[in-house]
């Protein structure tokens, strides 16, 4: 059944599962059965002193596995290197054991344990189960169901090999197929090349080696290759070749960035692709209460408000007078925006409206209007102040209301109760639906709202951040992957309250925050040392066993770059910086299957050449048909690499998966935007912004830049790209002496004044300050 690999990895083809269910798909049976017990690793609920786990998998009759006699839910797992199938079971009780009467036999599918088999009524001491369909696993569960403890000397699972022609269409080496950005890292993962073996990045149109390099551990780097090219690029190691890639300014936000709103305008609920109404939705398709999209739309605005306001208008007002009468009511409590408003500024707006027409007050819900009121002052250009009275007075009335509404709810609510001044000291599980600190940001925003409003009992909101940080400080086990991976694509919310409270409140935060955010680098740099550079889920596990974790892959960027906000060490920084990149490449092709994580990637994402195995069609979210859908990721049983296994495992879009990769985006165009002012002539400057503006390499791109004296007036200078495949927008300032000129533009700057030249908005606004004195 197992061929015996390099660095013995153990590969094996069989075949896979589509979207959950338990069917065999393009493979062919080649060998007779084998018993696959012995390349398991066995684990239980309890055992007696020399009666351990393993000795059910040991082929020795005589020795045998036991639990101890007050476990009345006895089990005992088997843990295959890979995804396994298996078609018969043999289940030996130990020789003077009195065998189960009941007992089931389970997989593990999104975090929980499927009963697969029922053993009932039984007396014999050998069981055998023969599987009327071959089942698809990477470890399979023993549970009595009878309240008496377990005494087994071998079981044995019999299977077949087969062979999934999906999973072997990848390339031996794995790359970002899409394209990697100027001056960041780059890498790619070469399966079961040895150390020192020389590669090359190859230019595709002429065939000239570029750049070369040594494969080590089994990947490669190429960070220090950054052609100003718009040729394709390939890596080459003797007759094994990557896809082809380009690599450019900007290239990951070029390709990401009209996609992204593109999603978020299809998903919408009500008025997007489809019109239908939808249980667990409220203003996303399959969005329930913990998306986060509010939050991820504004830090994207806000992160590089050019970038959003440059584009198309896709997007326009919908009202439902039109709809029939179970329609009224669902939104449209907010007057709507002004024509020409940005696509990014009518999501906001879309997800305010629906959570105040519907009165939604979970308080996740009610968190998420904290942003659209904090944002208020980028927004008020297009939107009514209708607006942001009724949201004000609404979050005002329900923020420390402690009870919820049932219509905001959903199977998915573990919240004890919804006041928001509240410590929350309970973690979520692997759904996601409760990510460690989610409050703080929203209460930190809400402070800075009432301190803008005037009103006194703005402190309040200010403490209740500061007890939920400093619990976290003290109460957070990082060990713990439910405090981290565990959360999938929520994870991120932890680590930017952390980045937020520290980095907008620095004289009042909480002790202990740098300790701490570091204690969680290293840790996160501890499991991710492997060939794919994967930030792991624990020392023993890859992924959340049997989830889809799409949206944690996408979503781990926005952490790390909201880490290294707080970190100091530049060696830590640097190799965190390499990590979000790595989870970027993830996404696009460089993981075991070789596949970027959405099935239209092909055709909606420039460069890609492999996208996701399927799709899943209808779903909650009928998310099928919108554009830029991440439908799915490598399962815990692709890992290390096992490309063999193809399409096995859980596939489906999910608004929150997305929203997790807007956040990142958002973070990284914040990390990386910087000012710079350089002396040209006498009395002549220039302004230089870096910032992800540049997506297009054969037009001249266009931003602006603001620039305020301490007076508060206020100029705006005029930037643009000098070349082609430029990462910087520049343009020209004058220095008279007692005033700064650009244009047909005055600031008056005397010499104790101070210039403040800034791009982004609130907490992403970037900034440099400029005396007098620089001046001169």
């Amino acid at each position: 059944m197992f061929i015996k690999g390099m660095k013995n990895r153990r590969r094996f083809t069989l075949g896979f599962w589509v979207c959950g269910m338990l069917t065999l798909c393009g493979t062919y049976a080649v060998n007779a059965q084998n018993n696959l017990s012995f390349s398991a690793r066995a684990t239980s609920s309890s055992a007696l002193e020399n009666n351990g786990a393993n000795l059910a998998i040991d082929n020795s009759p005589e020795s045998y596995w036991s639990s101890q006699s007050e476990d009345e839910n006895a089990w005992l797992v088997l843990r295959f290197p890979g995804a396994t199938e298996v078609v018969k079971i043999e289940i030996n009780f130990a020789p003077k054991a009195i065998p189960n009467d009941a007992f089931h036999l389970q997989y593990l599918l999104n975090g929980n344990w499927r009963t697969f088999h029922k053993v009932t009524n039984n007396k014999d001491q050998k069981v055998e189960v023969e599987l009327k369909k071959p089942q698809l696993i990477d470890r399979v569960r023993l549970l009595a169901t009878d309240g008496q403890m377990m005494q087994v000397s071998e079981v044995l699972l019999l299977g077949q090999k087969y062979a999934d022609a999906s999973g072997l269409e990848n390339k031996p080496v794995l790359v970002n197929q899409s394209g990697y950005n100027l001056n960041r890292s780059k890498r790619f993962t070469a399966p079961d090349v040895n150390d020192h073996t020389p590669f090359a990045v190859v230019n595709v149109k002429t065939g000239k080696e570029e750049f070369t390099g040594k494969v080590m551990r089994e990947k490669g780097d190429f960070s220090n290759f950054n052609p100003l090219s718009e040729d394709e690029f390939l890596i080459k190691i003797k007759e094994l070749e990557s896809f082809p890639f380009r690599i450019g300014p900007n290239w990951i936000e070029r390709v990401t960035y009209r996609n992204m709103v593109d999603f978020m305008l299809g998903a919408r609920h009500y008025v997007g692709t489809v019109d239908d109404i939808r249980r667990i939705s409220f203003a996303w398709r399959d969005g329930d209460f913990f998306n986060w999209s509010m939050q991820s739309l504004v830090a994207m605005y806000l992160s590089n408000p050019e970038a959003y306001e440059r584009m198309e208008r896709k997007g326009r007002y919908v009202s439902n007078d039109s709809f029939p009468d179970n329609y009224k009511g669902l939104w449209g409590k907010l007057e709507p925006f002004a024509a020409e408003t940005p696509d990014i500024v009518q999501l906001i707006h879309w997800d305010a409206d629906v959570k105040i027409s519907q009165q939604l007050d979970h308080e996740m819900q009610k968190a998420e209007l904290a942003h659209f009121l904090y944002a208020w002052p980028y927004l008020k250009q297009w939107l009514p102040q209708q607006n942001f009275d009724i949201v004000y007075q609404y979050v005002k009335d329900n923020w420390e209301k402690e009870t919820v509404s049932d219509h905001s709810l959903s199977q998915y609510n573990l919240s004890k109760e919804h006041n928001l001044l509240s410590l929350k000291t309970q973690l979520g599980t692997t759904k996601g639906e409760m990510p460690p600190g989610f409050s703080v940001i929203p209460n930190l925003m809400l402070y800075e709202v009432a301190l803008r409003e005037g009103d006194a009992t703005a402190e309040k909101f200010f403490s209740a951040a500061y007890r939920q940080l400093d619990w976290m400080i003290k109460n957070l086990d990082w060990s713990d992957p439910m405090t981290t991976k565990g959360q999938r694509m929520s994870e991120h919310m932890t680590m930017r309250a952390f980045a937020y409270f520290y980095q907008q409140f620095p004289d009042r935060a909480p002790k202990g925050i740098p300790e701490k955010v570091k204690e969680w680098a290293q840790l996160m740099l501890d499991r991710s040392d492997n060939l794919w550079d994967f930030r792991k889920y624990s020392a023993e596990e890859w992924t959340p066993p049997g989830w889809n974790e799409t949206g944690n892959i996408l979503g781990f960027p926005a952490a790390v770059f909201a880490a290294n906000g707080i970190l100091e060490d530049k060696a830590l920084i640097k190799d965190l910086e390499m990590l979000a990149w790595s989870h970027f490449e993830n996404a696009f092709g460089r993981n075991p299957t070789g596949r970027q994580f959405s099935y239209k990637g092909p055709e909606e994402v420039e460069g890609v050449d492999l996208g996701w195995y399927s799709r899943h069609r209808g779903g909650i979210g009928l998310l099928d048909e919108v554009q830029f859908v991440f439908d799915g990721s490598p399962k815990s049983f692709h890992y290390p690499n096992f490309p063999e296994v193809g399409d096995l495992g859980w596939t489906e879009g999910w608004v929150q998966f997305n929203t997790a990769f807007n956040l990142s985006m958002a973070y990284m165009a914040n990390y990386y935007t910087a000012i710079a002012l350089e002396k040209t002539a006498e009395g002549k400057y220039q302004v230089a912004l870096t910032a992800p503006i540049n997506f297009d390499y054969k037009t001249i791109e266009k931003a602006s830049l603001t620039i305020s004296n301490k007076a508060g007036d206020i100029i705006v200078v005029e930037l643009g790209d000098e070349q082609a495949l430029a990462e910087k927008l520049t343009g020209e300032i004058e220095f008279t002496g007692d005033a700064i000129l650009c244009e047909n533009q005055r600031l008056p700057f005397g010499k104790n004044d101070s210039l403040t030249l800034s791009y982004g908005y609130g907490f992403f606004q970037r900034s440099l300050v400029i005396s007098a004195a620089d001046f001169n």
